[in-house]
């Protein structure tokens, strides 16, 4: 039971410090532009470009938002951050349980 406690803690510490949190995963595509004079007719497509994709809140439906490629790295420690979090959250309502039996 100390050692279920102890562990408890520590992962609402380690919550409370995540940080930033984005929900979704980034992807990168190399495009076409349909135009048949171009350079992507022939293979070489245009980008890359990278999109965060993601689902809806209100919809539930899965979105995309284009994004630059400088905002790639901090949106992958977001989304890495939200992934530790659900992982930890969900650990962590386990003990929950686990404490409340005895």
């Amino acid at each position: 039971m100390c050692k279920m406690k102890s562990r408890y803690d520590e992962l609402k510490e380690k919550l409370y410090r995540l940080g930033d949190l984005s929900p979704g995963s980034i992807q990168k595509r190399m495009l076409t532009c349909g135009d048949p004079n171009c350079k992507c007719a022939e293979g070489e497509k245009h980008g890359p470009y990278y999109y965060f994709t993601y689902t809806d809140p209100e919809t539930g439906e899965p979105a995309q938002i284009s994004i630059e490629e400088s905002e790639v790295r901090e949106l992958r420690k977001r989304i890495e951050n939200y992934r530790s979090f659900k992982k930890d959250l969900q650990e962590l309502l386990n003990l929950e349980v686990e404490m409340r039996k005895g």
